[in-house]
C-alpha cells in the first residue's frame, strides 16, 4: 500500500475516532508495556530523566500514561505518518517533539538524540520487524530499552475465515479481503527469534489473547475501520460503502462474530557493551 494511501486512512478515518477504542485492546495493551516497564525498573524514580521515541505515537496516548505512571522525568519525542495524529497528540503533550513521516524513516529523524526508550507499538503492520530492529538498536543508549507492541498474522482467525466465505465473495464482486498480508510476524517465536538475531537482550514477552465480539456490523465497523485494525482491507473491497440491503444480509448470514486477536507484547534491551 502507498505511503499516501496509508496517510489518508489516518488522518481522515482513523485519527477522529482513535481514542474511542472500542473493545479496549489498545488501552489494554498499553497497559501491560507499562506493566513490563516497571516490573524491570526502568521507571524509578533514582533514575535520571528519560529520552523516549515513540515511533507510531498515534495520538500519545502511551506518553501520557507512560508519564502519569513513571516516577522519572520524561521527555518526549514522537514520530507518526499521520499529521493528524501528531497534532492530537501534541495537544495532548504540550512538550512533544515530533516529526510527520513514515516509520521505515526512523533513521532520518532525531539524528542528535539516543534514547533511553524507543516504542514501537503496532507498528510492524506496515514496518516489517526485520527492517525496524535494527533502526531501533542504532537509535537506543547502551542499557535502553525497547517496548514493542504488535499482531501476528495469526490474530483474526474467525474473521479470516469469514472473509473468504462464498457470502462475501458474491457481496464483493468475487472479491474478498486478505486479512493477513500484513507485515506482521508469525507469533511470539519469530518475535523472539529477530529480536535475539539484532543482539536485543529479551527482558520480558507475552502473548495477549483479547477477546472480540461484534453484535452487528455497525459494532464490527466501529471497532475494525474507524478503530484502524483492518482499515485497508475493509476499504480494499469497499465494506465502507456497504448499502443497507447488503448490512442486512451481513447482518443475518454473519453476525454476529466472536473472534480472538494475538498480540506480542515485548521488553527488549541493548546490551550495555557490545563486548
Amino acid at each position: 500500500m502507498k505511503q499516501e494511501e496509508i496517510q489518508r486512512q489516518y488522518d481522515e478515518v482513523i485519527a477522529p475516532h482513535y481514542d474511542l477504542d472500542p473493545l479496549s485492546v489498545t488501552g489494554r495493551s498499553l497497559s501491560r508495556a507499562i506493566a513490563q516497564l516497571k516490573s524491570e525498573g526502568c521507571l524509578s524514580g533514582v533514575l535520571p530523566s528519560m529520552e523516549v521515541l515513540d515511533v507510531g505515537i498515534g495520538t500519545g496516548r502511551f506518553c501520557e500514561q507512560l508519564r502519569h505512571e513513571s516516577d522519572r522525568d520524561i521527555r518526549p519525542y514522537g514520530l507518526d505518518i499521520s499529521r493528524q495524529m501528531i497534532e492530537l497528540a501534541m495537544a495532548r503533550i504540550p512538550d512533544l517533539i515530533a516529526e510527520v513521516d513514515d516509520g521505515a524513516n526512523i533513521g532520518v529523524h532525531f539524528e542528535t538524540t539516543s534514547f533511553d526508550l524507543v516504542c514501537t507499538h503496532f507498528v510492524t503492520g506496515f514496518v516489517p520487524l526485520e527492517q525496524l530492529a535494527p533502526e531501533i538498536f542504532s537509535k537506543l543508549k547502551p542499557g535502553g530499552c525497547w517496548s514493542f507492541i504488535g499482531g501476528t498474522s495469526q490474530g483474526f482467525s474467525k474473521l479470516q475465515q469469514v472473509s473468504r466465505s462464498p457470502l462475501i465473495k458474491l457481496l464483493f464482486g468475487g472479491h474478498s479481503p486478505r486479512l493477513n498480508d500484513l507485515r506482521t510476524p508469525t507469533d511470539q517465536a519469530e518475535v523472539e527469534r529477530s529480536l535475539r538475531n539484532h543482539s536485543f537482550e529479551i527482558c520480558e514477552i507475552e502473548t495477549f489473547l483479547p477477546q472480540l465480539q461484534f453484535r452487528n456490523f455497525d459494532e464490527f465497523m466501529a471497532f475494525a475501520w474507524k478503530g484502524g485494525w483492518l482499515t485497508p482491507f475493509i476499504e480494499d473491497v469497499g465494506l465502507q460503502n456497504a448499502g443497507r440491503l447488503t448490512q442486512l444480509l451481513l447482518n443475518q448470514f454473519v453476525f454476529p462474530v466472536k473472534d480472538c486477536h494475538q498480540i506480542v507484547i515485548a521488553l527488549a534491551r541493548k546490551p550495555l557493551s557490545d563486548c
